[in-house]
């Protein structure tokens, strides 16, 4: 018989929406500083304020900062039905959000708009993200290790879109940078290989990346 009110048609719609729609562009401060320290670098025209049309031009760097200058909403699982001959009445897809700081109930609100209003949206986890200033003695710290083993390195701060333990250590005051130093190749697309099946690093770059974490905890 026909049926149109058939969940899992109203969640693909959903999940199809979702998967196809671009958040607007929030650069924070750490962001804009990052991409002003680029441009420097790099000698590219990267506009802080409008870096997409610039993206293209980093090449595999280009996903990896792209995720950082908008919330993004990643499908990532969906359930429905229990039997191939029963329409179901209900149907639930997982989202994978991660939101720029400062970002959270905004996006929440984008979000519901994107599912429209037939679909119920609850909130099963939640990390908040996190920023500080790049400043103070760490940070000197860890200019000062690079530069002993790379005399051209220069330290820039960056936002991660992945997963951190700051999140954790932030809810007791504590204040937290990431560094994991490593030397790569120009023609390696480190960030297509994250959590692969063959994630890797040249055996130099690693022992790059000792040498200074070596410095830096020594303080020398």
């Amino acid at each position: 018989m026909l049926h149109d009110d058939n969940a899992v048609t109203r969640l693909a719609a959903a999940v199809s929406r979702i998967g196809a729609h671009e958040f607007p562009v929030v650069v924070t401060d750490t962001v804009r500083r990052f991409l002003e320290e680029l441009a420097a670098l790099t000698g590219l025209p990267i506009d802080p304020d409008n870096p997409e049309p610039s993206l293209r031009t980093l090449g595999s760097a280009a996903r990896v900062i792209g995720s950082t200058i908008r919330n993004t909403a990643n499908p990532t699982g969906l359930s429905a039905g229990y039997k191939h001959n029963v329409i179901p009445g209900k149907a639930s897809a997982t989202i994978d959000c991660r939101t720029v700081p400062g970002q959270f109930e905004s996006f929440r609100e984008q979000l519901q708009a994107v599912l429209g209003p037939d679909i119920e949206m609850e909130q099963v986890h939640r990390q908040p993200p996190l920023e500080t200033t790049f400043d103070g003695a760490l940070v000197d710290a860890m200019a000062a290790a690079l530069r002993a083993e790379d005399p051209g390195a220069r330290a820039v701060p960056y936002m991660l879109s992945g997963g951190t333990d700051a999140k954790q250590f932030a809810r007791m005051g504590i204040r937290c940078f990431g560094f994991s130093p490593l030397k790569l190749p120009a023609d390696l697309n480190f960030s297509a290989l994250f959590h692969g099946i063959d994630e890797r690093v040249p055996v130099e770059g690693l022992q790059f990346g000792v040498r200074v974490l070596d410095r830096f905890l020594k303080g020398s």
